[in-house]
């Protein structure tokens, strides 16, 4: 879908938890839908929440709603922290080709922009009819019906859910806008229980790192060693293509590399680097 015209298992609690798990509650009580489709968003409920990597739960999250409103397409779109465009864009119901023929991911601009600067449940009966539409790229399937919801996480809005194409030709009605937005408040509980749980994890392998540093300090190991081993853990830790280590070359005004590791790592070692103007320089400064 593209703009037409955002360590141990256990799961932690976070704030308002509590608070959004009654919100939940108040919505699913609000579906007047048949029992088996109170069943399945019941189901979905628990779906979304069972996973803890934040990738993972947020293609749970799209996956669930494209089959709980009976849609062909479906997309999540993560809001940029400027907040006014999309920084990810996930989609369910195109094959890698159509993804390809279309090009670029969404930013949003048309229906997708409409609900960044709008955060609110968004249904159309069809899509061209609405004056934030402008159409679709080249390649793009065609879309009629649409259905899109925010989703807050602690009280921001963190993306929004799109669904287009109800399956039989028919338009979204008032009930599948109750049905997702009871999805999204769930998959707010999600995303943050996901954040949560990677932050701890975080936070172990930093301590996990520390220990191992100091052990192979206390151990009497080279230096080189410890701080191939600090660079390592860092950029382990914090997913980067590339580690590097620059110290600065006694009387004068630059840094050497004089450690890397990952991503054309043999091309950064030796690097003399200015302090003033550089990347590296500027970290130091602000050491």
């Amino acid at each position: 879908m593209a703009e037409a015209g955002r360590g141990s298992g256990k799961r932690p609690v976070g704030p308002r938890l509590e608070e959004l798990l009654n919100e939940l509650q108040t919505r699913i009580n609000t579906v007047r839908g048949t029992r088996e489709r109170v069943y399945n968003l019941l189901d979905a409920v628990l779906t979304v929440g069972r996973e803890l990597d934040l990738s993972q739960v947020l293609r749970r999250i799209v996956e669930t709603a494209v089959v709980l409103v009976d849609a062909e397409y479906g997309a999540l779109g993560v809001i940029s922290a400027e907040r006014e465009s999309l920084s990810e864009f996930l989609t369910v119901g195109m094959d890698d080709a159509q993804v390809a023929r279309i090009g670029a991911l969404p930013e949003g601009h048309g229906i997708l922009g409409e609900l960044i600067r709008h955060p609110e449940p968004l249904r159309l009966a069809e899509i061209s009819d609405h004056p934030a539409s402008y159409g679709f790229p080249a390649g793009h399937p065609p879309m009629h019906s649409f259905l899109g919801v925010p989703i807050r996480v602690r009280d921001e809005v963190f993306g929004n859910l799109y669904l287009t194409e109800k399956r039989g030709g028919a338009a979204f009605d008032a009930e599948d806008e109750t049905v997702l937005a009871t999805l999204a408040v769930a998959a707010g509980v999600a995303i943050e229980n996901a954040r949560l749980y990677e932050e701890a994890r975080r936070r172990q392998r930093w301590l996990e790192a520390n220990a191992e540093v100091t052990r192979a300090l206390l151990s009497g190991d080279a230096e080189a060693r410890a701080l191939e081993l600090i660079v390592s853990s860092a950029r382990e830790i914090l997913q980067a293509d590339l580690g590097a280590l620059a110290l600065p070359i006694p009387g004068s005004d630059e840094l050497q590399v004089v450690l890397a590791v990952g991503l054309e790592a043999t091309a950064h070692r030796g690097l003399v680097l200015p302090r003033v103007g550089s990347f590296m320089g500027g970290g130091l400064r602000r050491s």
